[in-house]
This record gives structure tokens, sequence and C-alpha cells, in this order.
């Protein structure tokens, strides 16, 4: 039994979030005022937001600019790779050298 004054999480779905969020965008009503009729915190609509203007950033972007993107993170994965390898071959390296002197 939750105690008093301590609600049931609430599930909202992704039409109700993002009925929200654009709630706040018009500008009919404060962010402030929106939060208090749905009974959210500021930073839940604020993370909520976030992610709604990222994935429209995501969905507007053209192919070449997604392409460029997977490629890059791909070259930083094999960035990364690299480094880790040529750091242990260092670390290899300097043991070998302490056991050599």
């Amino acid at each position: 039994m939750a105690s008093a004054g301590r609600r049931a999480k609430r599930k909202f779905t992704a039409q109700q979030k993002l009925e929200i969020v654009i709630a706040g965008i018009k500008g009919e009503k404060s962010v402030q005022d929106v939060c208090r009729e749905h009974e959210i915190t500021a930073s839940q609509y604020y993370q909520w937001r976030d992610k709604l203007l990222e994935g429209g950033k995501a969905a507007l972007s053209g192919a070449g600019e997604r392409q460029t993107e997977k490629e890059l993170k791909k070259k930083i994965r094999d960035l990364e790779r690299t480094l880790g390898k040529k750091t242990h071959e260092l670390e290899l390296a300097g043991e070998l050298l302490r056991d050599w002197e």
C-alpha cells in the first residue's frame, strides 16, 4: 500500500507525451502550468521535449547526413580499437624492457 502523499507512478503513452510537449511549445500556457495540469515535473517535461526534438532532427536529416554519422561512428569505433591495441602493445613492450634490464 502506498503511503499518504505518495502517488503511484503514472504511465503516459507516446501520444500523451507528444500532446503535453506540444502544449508547452505552443506557449498558450506556461510550461509550469502544463506540468501542473498533467501532474509531471518540469524536468520530466524537458526530457520529453528534448527527446522529441532529437527524434525530429534525426527524422528530418537527409540520408546523406545519416550515412555520414554512421560512417563517423564506425571510424571512431575503429580508432578506439586501434588505440586499445597500441596501448596494450606499449604496456607489453614496457614490461619486456623492465624484465630485460
